[in-house]
């Protein structure tokens, strides 16, 4: 029950009850009046009742000022009596609050997110500042107003039908899209788009003591590189180069951070070069620019299931030789488009072993190949506008023989190993 202002009118004594409450409410201007059963007004009154009660009736409807005087002073400070009882000014206000700074309260109530209801085929959820829509099955995207795929009702198939990470359920009956950092999910519930431009893909070369290019390496983090554990065998004293695009050019570009640690995989074999990388740990983080960035790490699921598949087009960059025959390695970035064959035509074709570490690419009866230099440069492929790194050159039987293909680090297959090698780094 709020307190109700008095207005002058002149008015004559209604005939009925309903005038009597009509003339009340213009006597007394209320946002709102509340009286109860045991209301002073219960009954209706004589049409020549007299209009004002008794004090002790009145104070039945009009709440009472707790304090007006000079012992209101002294009471604890009240923002209902200060600002709400009494005309709310800075002085009444600095006996409630007890610094002079001003504030401005961004949410005091809440409300309900799910009004209006946007959810066109589910069921809304309220949340604090926002809503979820449950949608109905056969539906999906953020409000219900798509139609779900049969394919995309679980991880099984086509990653769910999202661009980056799936996860499914419990009961595996459903699944939510997800997105790498540096990406945002669109309303669709699947599509990542990138917070900012440039977000993915770029080459590291890796210089030796001497300064000169030693091998390659892909940025996957501010302050760490991936490459292969070969090119860390005789040396560990490296250091990277980023943002660089011709070698022998200044471009106003490039950044050269030294490594703090280089970590090769336990179980690297120097013999049959299997588990081929390692990780170089950055002296101090870089900034990103539009040519330094860091390429993106698929989920394990999402590159077996989709990234792997024979026939896939794969990007391979680096600075190695254009001819195993050539004396010196190129001093502009180039690259190669090669697709991926399957484990059973790679063995067939090749000397050595195969292990299921690697992936196989190339285009037999051509010369499109990886050469000496190029080790541990990335081998990336793009899926629905993103480029995501899924391997590192190797190794291979010479360079550029077509009836040959080239060997690369299954990247995927040490996803835990690199993550925990990066939270180790990150430990007092």
């Amino acid at each position: 029950m709020t307190v109700c202002s008095f207005r002058k009118h002149s008015w004559q004594i209604p005939q009925n009850w309903k005038g009597f409450t009509n003339l009340f409410s213009q006597l007394y201007h209320c946002d709102e009046l509340a009286i109860g059963t045991s209301s002073v007004l219960d009954t209706p009154p004589s049409p020549f009742a007299p209009v004002f009660q008794s004090k002790s009736k009145a104070h039945m409807v009009l709440r009472a000022k707790r304090a007006n005087s000079f012992l209101e002073e002294i009471k604890p400070p009240s923002k209902e009596r200060e600002c709400v009882e009494e005309v709310c000014n800075f002085e009444e206000a600095r006996e409630i609050f007890q610094t002079q700074e001003l504030e401005f309260w961004i949410v005091y109530t809440d409300g309900n997110q799910c009004e209006p209801d946007f959810c066109v085929n589910g069921t809304c959820v309220d949340q604090f500042q926002s809503f979820v829509c449950k949608c109905r099955p056969g539906f999906d995207g953020k409000f219900c107003d798509q139609r779900e795929k049969e394919l995309s009702r679980n991880c099984s198939k086509d990653n769910g039908d999202c661009d980056h990470v799936c996860m499914d359920s419990v009961d595996e009956l459903s699944r939510t899209c997800a997105c790498l950092p540096g990406y945002s999910l669109q309303d669709n519930s699947r599509t990542c788009s990138p917070s900012a431009k440039h977000v993915c893909g770029r080459q590291v070369l890796i210089l030796n003591e001497r300064g000169n290019l030693h091998c390659g390496g892909a940025l996957i983090a501010e302050s760490w590189v991936l490459t292969a554990a070969h090119c860390l065998e005789r040396s560990t004293k490296v250091s990277v180069r980023l943002g660089d695009y011709e070698r022998f050019k200044a471009e106003c570009t490039e950044v050269t951070v030294s490594v703090s640690e280089a970590v090769i995989h336990p179980d690297y074999d120097t013999v049959t070069v299997d588990n081929d990388i390692a990780l170089l740990h950055l002296a101090s983080p870089v900034q990103f620019s539009t040519f330094i960035v860091p390429v993106c790490l698929p989920s394990r699921r999402l590159a077996e299931q989709v990234l792997h598949r024979n026939g896939t087009m794969t990007v391979v960059t680096g600075w190695g030789k254009e001819d195993e025959n050539k004396k010196y390695f190129s001093s502009a970035l180039n690259f190669i488009k090669v697709p991926l064959v399957e484990r059973g035509l790679c063995s067939q074709v090749m000397l050595n072993n195969i292990s299921e570490n690697v992936l196989c690419a190339g285009w037999l009866g051509t010369r499109h190949d990886a050469c000496e230099g190029d080790s541990g440069g990335p081998m990336v492929t793009r899926y629905r506008g993103t480029w995501f790194l899924i391997g590192l050159v190797s190794w291979g039987e010479g360079c550029g023989h077509p009836e040959k293909l080239g060997i690369y680090t299954k990247v995927s297959n040490y996803l835990e190993w690199i993550r925990s090698v990066q939270k180790g780094s990150e430990r007092p």
